[in-house]
């Protein structure tokens, strides 16, 4: 069974909230390995951080939106939506840069998690075929 799911605890106003990431769907994951593998050009081995740093505004806003709104903080009363569409779905992270950063990079990292090794892309689509 594929799991697409995953718990984390990050710290917001100093305290430890749970967070559930889910992984992102097959277009912002395509997305996201577009920019990644136009990043893989200048240097052999990018970070996360290279990645960030390297995005315009309007990629980095299209990114963490994606990533965010695959993001659900843990309530008492059941998971609550980071943001839905463009909007704050639990507006306490709005102006958390620091927690903001973590959740996008943890969402990043599960979302490619498993595609670059055993099981990733060439084992699904095999070599090309390029001869004659």
């Amino acid at each position: 069974m594929r799991v697409i799911t995953k718990d984390i605890t990050v710290k917001v106003e100093g305290q430890e909230l749970g967070f559930r990431l889910t992984k992102l769907d097959a277009f912002s994951g395509i997305m996201l390995l577009r920019l990644l593998m136009r990043l893989e050009e200048k240097n052999a081995h990018p970070t996360l951080l290279d990645l960030i740093a390297s995005l315009s505004e309007e990629e980095l806003r299209s990114v963490m939106t994606a990533v965010l709104n695959h993001t659900a903080v843990l309530l008492p009363a059941g998971p609550q939506p980071v943001m839905t569409g463009p909007e704050w779905g639990y507006p306490e992270l709005e102006h958390d840069t620091p927690a903001c950063m973590k959740l996008l990079m943890e969402g990043i990292a599960w979302s490619l998690s498993g595609f670059f090794g055993e099981g990733g892309l060439r084992e699904k689509t095999g070599t090309a075929d390029t001869s004659p």
